[in-house]
C-alpha cells in the first residue's frame, strides 16, 4: 500500500490533477484545502512520474561541468587575476568559492535532486510563495543565452575564415576585424544597421542547441559525452603549443606569478570574485537544480557531486589562463622587441596586451598570434572550435532549464507535450529574442544586459535562495521547539539589523551635498555599521529567547538559542545528502551530534555543520551586501557612461526578475492548475487564482 506523505494519501490526491472540475463548494474548509499541501503533494507525484533521468551518473557530471565550463572561464577568470595583481586574486576568488560559491552549488543540487523538481518547482516545494525565485533565476538564465548564442556566433565566423587559404583568412594582420564583423560603434553612432552575417551564425548555433536537447536529458546525455572533453583536449594543445613561443614564460609571470596585494584592500576585487564564482559555476541560473532532478535521489552522492563539479570548474578556468597568457606574452614580446632596441623603459612601453580584457582576448589578441605562427589554419580551427564547445555548453543547459520549467508546469504536467516541441518553442523565442543583439548597437546592448542580469540580478537571487533554504524550510521545526512568536521576533530583528547597519556602512562615506569629502572614511562607517548591526541582532535575540520561556519553560539557554538560531532547512538537506552512501551497519547519519559531525568533517561524501551556517547567515549576509553596494555604485556612476534609454533595457529585464518574484510572492495559485479552485467557469477559475493564498494555519485541515 502506498505510503502517505507528510500524512496525505497521494494515491488520493494524484487523482486531483487527472480529474473532472469539481463542483463548487459550499465548505470553506473542503475548498481550501485544495490549495495546501495536498496540491503540493500531488504536484510532485505527478511531476515525478515518468520523469526521465540521465543514462549512467558520468552524464550527470559532465553536463554539470559542461554548463559551469563556459567562455568565462577562457578569458574573463585570466583577465581578473592579471587585472588584480596576479596571485592575490586567487586568494578572494578562493575565499568566496569555498565560502559562498560551494554551499550554493551544494544547496542546489540537494533540492533538485531530493525535490526531483526545476528551479521554480523546488522553490515552491519549500514554500508555494517561493516559485518566483526559481522562476526568475530561471528567466535570467534565458535571458544570457540571447547574448550568449550572439557572442558563440562570433566564434563560429572566425572558425569558418579559419579555413581559408592562409593568405585570404581575414583575421590574419587585420585587428579590426572583430570591429568590422560585431560592427562595434559609440552609441551616439548607431545607424540601425543590421548585421546579417552574425545573424546567419547565431542561427546556426540555435539550430545546434535544438539537436542538443531536443530528447531532453536522453540526448543531453549523449552529446556532452563529446562536447565536454574535447575542449579540455583542445586546450591541452594550445597550451604546449604556446609554450614554446618565445615570451610565453613572461605571460604566466603576469598571469599567476607576480605579487602585487594592494588591490586586496579594493572593494571590486571582492565583487568581481562573486561574480566570476556565480557564473563560473553556473549557480542562481535554475541549471544545476534541472540537471540534478533528473538524478536518482536513493543513489546520487551530492557532496560527491558538488567538489567534482567545483574542482573541475576551476581547474580548466586555470588552464584557460594559461592557454590565454602564454600567448599575450609572445606578443607583449613582439611588440616589446622595437621598444628595446631604441631603449624604451617598461613603465613607458606603449605594449598593451597585458591590458586585454573579455572578447578583445578571444578575437582580437590571439587571432593576431595565431596569424603570426606556422600553419595559423590549424590553430585557428582549434581555438575557435575549443570556444563554439565551451559557449554551445553552457547555452543549451540555460535553455534546457526553461524546457524543464515549462514541462513541470501546470499546463506541461496536463498535457504532456513531447520534449521536442518544448526544445523548439524555446529555441525559436530565443533565437527571436537574440535579434536585439543583431544592430550596430549589439555590442553595447551586450553589455548592459549582462551588467543587470549578472551584477545586479544573480546577486539577488543568490540572497533569496539561500533565504529560502536558510530562513524558511523547516521553520515549522522552530515555531515547535519555542513558539511561533519567538522565532518571528529574531529573525524580524536579524533583518533589521542587517539592513540599518548596511544601509549605515555604504551610506555613510558617500559625499554629502556640496562637500567634495565623504561624512567619514569606508573603515569608519563599517564599524558603526557593524555596531549597529551587532547590537540590534544580541537585542532580538535576548527579547526572542525570553518569550521562548512561555512556549516551554523546561527549556534551556543553549537549546533556545539553537532552536532560534539553527540552521533546520539546511540540516534537513543534510541529512537526506550524507545518508545516500551509508552502508549497511553505519547507522542512518543524524546532525548536530559530536561524532555525526566529526564524520561529516572528514568525509568527502558529507556536508559538514558549516554548511548550515554558510546559507543561512554568511552567504546570504554577504549577497545582500554586495546587491545594495552595486545598486549605490551605479547610483552614484552611471555604468559605462551609456545613454539613460540603453540602461533602461538592462534596468526593465532586472524589474521583471523583480515582479516574479513579488507577483507569485502574492499571488502564489497562479502555478497551480485551476481545476483545483474547484470551480466550473473561467472568469472564475482567473479569481481563484488572483486570490492571495490563505493563511498555511487555514489552508490545510487539521
Amino acid at each position: 500500500m502506498e505510503e502517505p506523505v507528510n500524512g496525505h494519501d497521494t494515491m488520493a490526491t494524484i487523482k486531483l490533477l487527472d480529474a473532472p472540475p469539481a463542483e463548487e463548494s459550499t465548505n470553506p474548509k473542503k475548498f481550501v484545502s485544495m490549495a495546501g499541501d495536498d496540491i503540493e503533494v500531488a504536484i510532485q507525484e505527478k511531476r515525478e512520474d515518468g520523469r526521465k533521468s540521465w543514462d549512467h551518473p558520468i552524464s550527470f557530471i559532465l553536463a554539470a561541468v559542461g554548463s559551469a565550463v563556459g567562455l568565462g572561464n577562457v578569458w574573463r577568470f585570466p583577465y581578473l587575476v592579471s587585472k588584480y595583481g596576479g596571485a592575490p586574486f586567487l586568494i578572494p576568488y578562493f575565499l568566496v568559492l569555498f565560502l559562498v560559491g560551494m554551499p550554493i552549488l551544494g544547496m542546489e543540487l540537494s533540492i533538485g535532486t531530493f525535490f526531483q523538481a526545476g528551479d521554480a518547482d523546488a522553490f515552491g516545494s519549500i514554500h508555494p510563495r517561493l516559485r518566483g525565485i526559481g522562476l526568475a533565476s530561471v528567466f535570467a538564465g534565458y535571458a544570457i543565452t540571447f547574448y550568449y548564442t550572439t557572442i558563440i556566433g562570433y566564434a563560429g565566423i572566425y572558425f569558418v575564415e579559419s579555413f581559408n587559404p592562409t593568405d585570404s583568412i581575414p583575421w590574419i594582420n587585420n585587428t579590426d576585424h572583430f570591429t568590422n564583423i560585431s560592427m562595434a560603434t559609440a552609441p551616439a553612432d548607431f545607424t540601425g544597421a543590421f548585421n546579417w552575417k552574425v545573424f546567419v551564425s547565431m542561427l546556426i548555433m540555435w539550430v545546434l542547441i535544438f539537436f542538443a536537447i531536443f530528447q531532453g536529458v536522453k540526448s543531453t546525455g549523449w552529446v556532452v559525452k563529446f562536447t565536454v572533453p574535447i575542449p579540455l583536449l583542445i586546450l591541452l594543445i594550445l597550451i604546449i603549443r604556446a609554450a614554446f613561443l618565445e615570451g610565453a614564460g613572461d605571460g604566466l609571470k603576469n598571469y599567476l606569478f607576480k605579487w602585487d596585494g594592494s588591490a586586496l584592500s579594493d572593494a571590486d576585487v571582492w565583487a568581481d570574485a562573486i561574480g566570476q564564482v556565480f557564473f563560473s559555476l553556473g549557480v542562481c541560473m535554475g541549471v544545476m537544480t534541472t540537471y540534478s532532478s533528473h538524478n536518482n535521489k536513493k543513489t546520487t552522492n551530492v557532496p560527491l557531486s558538488e567538489k567534482a563539479i567545483t574542482m573541475s570548474d576551476t581547474g580548466i578556468a586555470l588552464m584557460g589562463g594559461f592557454a590565454i597568457y602564454e600567448v599575450l606574452g609572445y606578443m607583449q614580446n613582439r611588440c616589446r622587441a622595437p621598444e628595446i632596441e631604441l631603449g624604451v623603459a617598461e613603465e613607458n612601453t606603449t605594449c598593451n596586451y597585458y591590458n586585454l580584457a573579455s572578447m578583445s582576448l578571444a578575437f582580437v589578441a590571439y587571432p593576431e598570434a595565431i596569424g603570426t605562427i606556422a600553419a595559423p589554419q590549424l590553430w585557428g580551427i582549434l581555438f575557435f572550435g575549443c570556444l563554439i564547445l565551451l559557449g554551445i555548453d553552457s547555452a543549451f543547459s540555460l535553455v534546457e532549464t526553461m524546457c524543464t520549467l515549462l514541462k513541470d508546469s501546470w499546463m506541461g504536467l496536463r498535457f504532456r507535450p513531447p520534449s521536442w516541441a518544448v526544445a523548439l518553442l524555446c529555441c525559436a523565442v530565443g533565437f527571436l529574442a537574440g535579434l536585439l543583439y543583431m544592430f550596430d548597437s549589439g555590442l553595447v546592448m551586450l553589455d548592459i544586459v549582462d551588467r543587470y542580469i549578472n551584477t545586479w540580478g544573480m546577486v539577488l537571487i543568490g540572497m533569496l535562495e539561500c533565504f529560502a533554504v536558510g530562513w524558511v524550510y523547516k521553520i515549522d521545526n522552530q515555531y515547535k521547539k519555542v513558539g511561533k512568536v519567538a522565532v518571528l521576533i529574531y529573525n524580524t530583528g536579524f533583518f533589521i539589523a542587517l539592513v540599518l547597519g548596511t544601509i549605515l556602512a555604504i551610506s555613510l562615506p558617500v559625499p554629502s551635498g556640496d562637500e567634495p569629502t565623504a561624512l567619514m572614511s569606508e573603515s569608519s562607517a563599517f564599524g558603526v555599521g557593524m555596531v549597529v548591526f551587532i547590537g540590534i541582532w544580541i537585542t532580538a535575540t535576548c527579547i526572542a529567547a525570553i518569550q521562548a520561556l512561555s512556549h516551554d519553560e523546561n527549556l534551556s539557554l543553549c537549546s533556545r538559542l539553537w532552536a532560534l538560531a539553527g540552521w533546520y532547512g539546511a540540516d534537513e538537506l543534510r541529512v537526506m545528502a550524507n545518508n545516500t552512501q551509508r552502508k549497511e551497519g553505519e547507522g542512518d547519519w543524524k546532525p548536530n551530534t559530536w561524532k555525526s559531525e566529526i564524520e561529516a568533517f572528514w568525509r568527502h561524501d558529507c556536508f559538514a555543520i558549516s554548511f548550515g551556517f554558510l546559507i543561512k547567515y554568511f552567504s546570504c549576509c554577504l549577497l545582500f551586501v554586495v546587491s545594495l553596494i552595486n545598486i549605490k555604485n551605479d547610483i552614484i556612476t552611471r555604468y559605462g557612461d551609456y545613454p539613460s534609454n540603453l540602461l533602461a533595457v538592462g534596468q526593465l529585464i532586472f524589474a521583471f526578475m523583480l515582479c516574479l518574484i513579488l507577483f507569485i510572492g502574492l499571488f502564489p495559485r497562479v502555478m497551480y492548475d485551476p481545476k483545483f479552485s474547484g470551480k466550473t467557469t473561467t472568469v472564475k477559475r482567473i479569481e481563484w487564482m488572483l486570490t492571495p493564498l490563505p493563511a498555511k494555519t487555514d489552508e490545510v485541515p487539521s
